[in-house]
């Protein structure tokens, strides 16, 4: 369960939620607690933490002040006096004492006859400082001597207090006190070290216990991931936010409160929204340094690279020594840490990592190549297993993902079913809301001999749409618009709405979209006082077809405003048509809400449409139920919300597994095909395998083509699971029962099945050892696949060209997987860029099998001009091109690397072989701790590869 973190300041917390959430530097908490207990004798050792911003100092701090409270034995021994986060009215010693009062004062329990508010009221008007000091100790020893305890002073930010008195001697003041008074213990925080502690001629040299905060490490930024959200992340996921929040508490916990529920592209992708949406947070950040500070602090973050005084100072356009002061403030503010180079030639960094997110995406206003660059890399890197990887597979398919789009789901419902799927719906809504050419007015209750004309155009008109001339056809209804417009005969007006409606449906046939939707606009201003019958159905007809052209021309804000429309105009009525009219327009709703990636708004939508019309029984307004509902569930997965996604599925089982309506059943079978989807995904293809083994006995009885394409959706999978869960007896089975059910099939998706299903038989067959029947399978998926017009056919022919062709290089035969690797590459089968890009890879492999290291060259020049134009890096890209450097040799690999359109994108795979060069390039610190991950994972293949080899 997730717990409250109150925006970025952990002093706000009460003490149960501080106890709570306080989950990492617990080692760093008993230290400090430990030390403290030790404080018994007539000298104290007192502590200071130091650490950067956002690196938990306060939480842990104020960590050790509650268990002083909470625990009995301290809290018989001490009292914690917890100063403000920044104490600004301090600058003398005197005063540091008075502030001291003043805590003490709000702090301290109510003692009869004892009124410290007076006292502290009456110590604020003594002006000599060194009385006013002794006045405050009096008070604080008082106090400690009438409760019996020692006094934890606990102070933050003690850098910026001293750097900010006016009062030179206030160090030495201090050191007296605290090394002589065995009644008060410091406690204190500091961003960096600072001068007063580190130079032996100051007051505070060697007087604290140092405790220094580091970012924190992996397993540290699991615990604080689960403990913020509630939710568990894969061990990848968490090394990738690691590197990306510098390992800082206060960054991770924005983003684990940001991102609780996405999946780890979702995550990545929305990292930069997370700029946006954290805007306050860095703002705040940036608006509190001074001017001349900022602007070194900006051109470091411009730079993006650890970078030295005088390129730092150049970008600032500074002189080199001010720009130097400027670094040395800032990194006392803990802002920007030194990191690495010499002692007279340090190099700089800011300290928290996603302001340089922050401020290069605010200053492109948009995506910035190697921001975009590294997290495409990332993504791929950091990818998880396989199975995971083929859940997250079919649940993109499940919601029509489109790779391109800046986030994991785009809502395209058209790839989902019939019945909720946004094409055949809008078929359906036209085909039930708008009659179109559906008929002509031939039967009148007042005929006048101007509408006997406009009768015999309109039969002219349909008469036309059957031709196909559609130009035509604007015409005549234009002279129907002018005739009718004249009479004064109120049904003959009646009839120019119908005309104007099916004007703009013939505008939208000719492509001519912005034309119509001006037409059904105006049809609606023109009629909208007009409540006859007849009126109000081409009203909805012209709502309806504008609201499902700007679907279709993805302009989703203003297809939600005419949903509202409908709302407004027709949602109060209780007439059956209209009822079913408005809950059409809710499935419509919902899912423009998830074409604009709205997801908690759709749901919301979902359930207030499940409220207002689950209990009808209208047929039209129960098919729209199923469709919300459907949706909702869809939605939910998107949400990563899967639970409540299965409980979807099973509700509508549960309410229309009965229903003997052809578009409902159809529904039911898809949501039990989805239902396997959103079961693989939580790692249960046990129980999805056995859904989709009931998808295809309960309604693949038969020849019920309503079926067909949920059967194939369902076997297919089954197939897919069954071979990633190592069971090749019970796939292959699964791959002859689509070739059975689906062999002849003409349909798309059966021909889809088969192929695939072929595919993966030679594939399983191969690994079988039965090789040469898995060449024969993969031969018959080539010759009935290799000439399709279908990409997704052509792509499975050269996918089991690719399977030779492994094979072949993998028993040693590289000319022959070459061979089978020409055919598909030089026949232009592999048109896809990934699906080409894998291609030159193993022939790369090939051609360096077989001593050709030139040609090897050719082909990871090709794949690498294919890499930027993939929508997503595949991780085995990313091992095949490390694997070929070992051929190549590194330093020409980061040639090919460097020169080629997919630098930026593989900068951390190019740093990491430099590294292994024994170069060491400047990069965003980001950039090197991935590359330090990728030399330790190289480092593990060649122990791994050498143990195999002395086996």
């Amino acid at each position: 369960m997730a717990v409250t973190a109150r925006k970025y300041n952990p002093g706000f917390l009460s003490v149960d939620e501080l106890v709570t959430t306080f989950c990492v530097r617990t080692a760093e908490y008993d230290s400090l607690v430990e030390t403290l207990i030790e404080c018994s004798g007539s000298a104290n050792t007192h502590q200071i933490v130091i650490g950067p911003r956002g690196s938990g100092k306060t939480s842990l701090l104020l960590r050790v002040a509650a268990e002083v409270l909470r625990d009995a034995d301290l809290s018989a021994r001490f009292f914690a006096i917890v100063f403000a986060e920044e104490s600004y009215e301090v600058s003398t010693a005197g005063e540091f004492w008075l502030e001291c009062v003043s805590r003490l004062t709000d702090q301290a329990p109510r003692r009869e006859g004892v009124d410290l508010q007076r006292t502290f009221e009456e110590l604020r008007t003594i002006a000599d400082d060194r009385m006013l000091e002794d006045r405050c100790l009096g008070v604080l020893q008082d106090f400690a001597d009438r409760e019996k305890k020692r006094l934890v002073l606990v102070v933050e930010n003690l850098n910026m207090m001293f750097r900010d008195m006016g009062d030179g001697d206030a160090g030495w003041r201090l050191r007296k006190v605290l090394q002589t008074e065995p009644r008060i213990i410091l406690l204190a925080s500091a961003t960096s070290r600072f001068n007063q502690m580190d130079d032996p001629k100051e007051a505070l040299y060697e007087l604290f216990r140092v405790i220094r905060l580091q970012p924190l490490d992996t397993k540290d930024c699991e615990t604080l991931w689960q403990t913020v959200s509630g939710q568990t992340q894969a061990p990848q996921t968490i090394q990738a936010l690691r590197i990306l929040t510098g390992g800082s508490p206060r960054l991770l916990t924005i983003v684990a409160r940001f991102g609780a529920n996405l999946s780890f592209h979702e995550l990545m992708a929305d990292l930069l929204d997370l700029v946006d949406d954290h805007t306050e947070y860095f703002k705040s950040h940036l608006d509190a340094l001074p001017a001349q500070e900022r602007r070194v602090y900006l051109a470091l973050a411009d730079l993006w690279k650890p970078a030295n005084t005088r390129e730092i100072a150049e970008r600032a356009r500074l002189g080199t020594s001010k720009c130097s002061a400027h670094l040395a403030r800032l990194v006392e503010r803990g802002a920007v840490e030194v990191s690495g180079g010499s002692a007279r030639r340090k190099l700089y960094y800011l300290t928290e990592r996603l302001y340089n997110i922050y401020y290069l995406m605010r200053r492109a206003r948009g995506p910035v190549p190697l921001i975009d660059a590294l997290i495409r890399f990332m993504e791929a890197y950091y990818s998880t297993d396989q199975l995971k990887e083929f859940g997250d597979r079919m649940v993109r398919e499940a919601l029509g993902f489109d790779g391109g789009a800046p986030t994991i789901y785009r809502m395209a419902f058209e790839r989902l079913v019939q019945l909720p799927s946004l094409e055949a719906h809008r078929e359906e809504l036209l085909s039930q809301a708008s009659p179109a050419f559906a008929y002509a007015p031939n039967e009148f209750s007042e005929v006048s001999p101007a509408l006997s004309d406009a009768s015999e155009l309109f039969k002219r008109a349909l008469a036309l749409v059957e031709d196909d001339r559609l130009q035509d056809v604007v015409a005549v209804l234009d002279e129907i618009i002018r005739t009718l417009g004249k009479s004064d005969s109120p049904t003959d007006r009646e009839q120019v709405p119908l005309a104007l409606v099916n004007k703009g449906n013939v505008l939208a046939m000719l492509g001519r979209a912005e034309e119509a939707l001006q037409l059904w606009s105006d049809v609606t201003e023109r009629f909208g006082g007009d409540n006859q019958s007849e009126v109000l159905t081409m009203i909805a007809n012209a709502q309806t077809n504008r609201g499902v052209l700007l679907e279709q021309s993805g302009r989703y804000e203003e297809a939600l405003a005419v949903w509202q429309q409908i709302e407004d105009r027709f949602g109060t009525s209780d007439q059956p048509e209209w009822v079913a009219l408005v809950a059409r327009s809710f499935v419509q709703r919902c899912t423009d809400l998830f074409k604009l990636n709205r997801t908690e708004e759709a749901l919301s939508t979902c359930d207030r449409a499940m409220d207002r019309f689950e209990k009808s029984d209208v047929p039209d307004v129960v098919d729209a139920v199923a469709a919300v509902l459907f949706n909702k569930g869809v939605g939910l997965i998107a949400a990563q919300r899967n639970e409540e996604a299965l409980a979807v599925w099973d509700e509508i089982e549960r309410r229309f597994g009965n229903n003997d309506e052809p578009e409902i059943s159809k529904l039911v079978a898809w949501a039990l095909v989805n239902k396997g989807f959103t079961l693989t995904y939580t790692d249960r293809c046990e129980d999805a395998v056995g859904v989709w083994n009931e998808v295809v006995r309960r309604f693949g009885k038969g020849d019920t083509f309503l079926y067909h394409e949920a059967i194939a959706k369902a076997a297919l999978n089954r197939m897919l699971v069954l071979d990633l869960l190592n069971r090749p007896d019970e796939a292959l089975e699964a791959c002859d029962e689509i070739f059975r059910r689906f062999g002849s099939s003409n349909e798309p998706y059966g021909d889809e099945a088969v192929a695939q299903a072929l595919v993966r038989k030679g594939t399983l067959l191969v690994g079988l050892d039965r090789t040469e029947e898995g060449f024969v399978v993969w031969d018959e998926v080539v010759q009935r696949f290799e000439a399709s017009d279908v990409p997704t056919l052509r792509g499975a022919a050269e996918t089991a060209l690719y399977g030779q062709a492994q094979h072949e290089l993998n028993e040693g035969r590289a000319k022959s997987a070459i061979a089978f690797l020409d055919r598909a590459l030089l026949s232009n089968l592999a048109g896809v860029p990934d699906s080409r890009l894998q291609g030159h890879l193993i022939r790369a492999r090939a051609h360096l099998a077989g001593g050709d290291g030139e040609a090897c060259v050719g082909d990871v020049e090709v794949a690498l001009s294919i890499l930027p134009a993939l929508n997503m890096l595949p991780r085995d890209v990313l091992e095949v091109l490390a694997d070929l450097a070992g051929g190549v040799g590194p330093e020409r690999m980061c040639d090919l690397i460097k020169s080629s359109p997919a630098d930026d994108l593989l900068l951390p795979l190019r740093t990491a072989l430099e590294r292994e060069l024994g170069l060491e390039p400047r990069v965003a610190r980001e950039v090197e701790e991935i590359a330090e991950d990728i030399r330790r994972e190289l480092l593990d293949l060649r122990k791994s590869e050498a143990q195999q080899q002395t086996a």
